[in-house]
């Protein structure tokens, strides 16, 4: 391999080690803006999967207060993340 290819290699890898960076400290402050940004839509999410999801969608569409309906998308964003969490970091 020559000097120059070297260099050449040398330069794209401190570039593409540069992009990376940038692109996680971009992810890292949408993250920070909006925490639950990364569950998604929560409810939607969370109610795709298992028999406890869909009967808090059910509870939700029967529901004829909003606050209540609010109260409980933001409960199954909190089992969401909580799930996520518990992946990430089992107990001991």
């Amino acid at each position: 391999m020559k000097p120059q290819d070297r260099a050449i290699k040398k330069q794209l890898l401190l570039m593409k080690g540069e992009v990376l960076r940038v692109k996680l400290s971009l992810e890292m402050e949408q993250l920070r803006k909006h925490p639950l940004g990364i569950a998604g839509e929560g409810f939607k999410a969370f109610a795709d999967g298992g028999r406890l999801g869909g009967i808090l969608s059910t509870l939700a569409g029967v529901l004829p207060s909003e606050a209540l309906r609010r109260w409980l998308r933001r409960g199954t964003r909190l089992m969401l993340l909580w799930k996520l969490a518990s992946k990430f970091w089992p107990a001991r």
